[in-house]
């Protein structure tokens, strides 16, 4: 790994921890059941490191995990130079098939704040080259990362994807 993509994932580390430091919005907060939010089961002890630029000048950043119960945590941050909009999404689910993996979750935090609540979905590829999906949002009922339909790919500008 570069110094450069070193670099860039300690950046997009420190961004997706300042991006949490407000409380859950109330969209959020109607995922919870019982006082325990939901996560959605996944591939068991996965993890998805990727600091990338697709075309456009759009960035995306994600540090989650399974653990070996297959329990998510983790943060992605976005930013769109095209929308002019920068979110964070909680990920709430990982599904991993060899390099690849689709990963999906709750924006929690948007400079757009119509958005907040939206599901989020992706995919990110580690392989020769390494490739990255932008965020598909949906209002109600997105897709998780178990049940969705492969979508579109490309070369990343710069950066690097890591899927163990």
């Amino acid at each position: 790994m570069t110094r450069h993509s070193l670099a860039a994932l300690v950046l997009l580390g420190t961004v997706a921890i300042a991006a949490c430091d407000r409380a859950p919005t109330s969209a959020r907060d109607s995922r919870q059941a019982g006082g325990t939010e939901i996560r959605h089961t996944g591939t068991p002890s996965a993890s998805v490191v990727a600091a990338v630029r697709l075309s456009g000048n759009y960035t995306l950043g994600v540090v989650a995990s399974n653990n070996s119960s297959s329990v998510t945590t983790g943060t992605a941050t976005v930013y769109s130079a095209t929308a002019d909009v920068s979110f964070s999404v909680d990920i709430t689910c990982i599904s991993k098939s060899g390099g690849h993996a689709k990963l999906s979750g709750t924006v929690n935090e948007s400079s757009d704040p119509s958005i907040e609540g939206y599901d989020a979905y992706f995919e990110v590829t580690d392989g020769v080259p390494d490739l990255a999906g932008k965020v598909i949002l949906a209002e109600d009922d997105g897709p998780t990362c178990l049940d969705s339909p492969e979508f579109d790919q490309e070369t990343i500008a710069a950066g690097t994807v890591i899927v163990s």
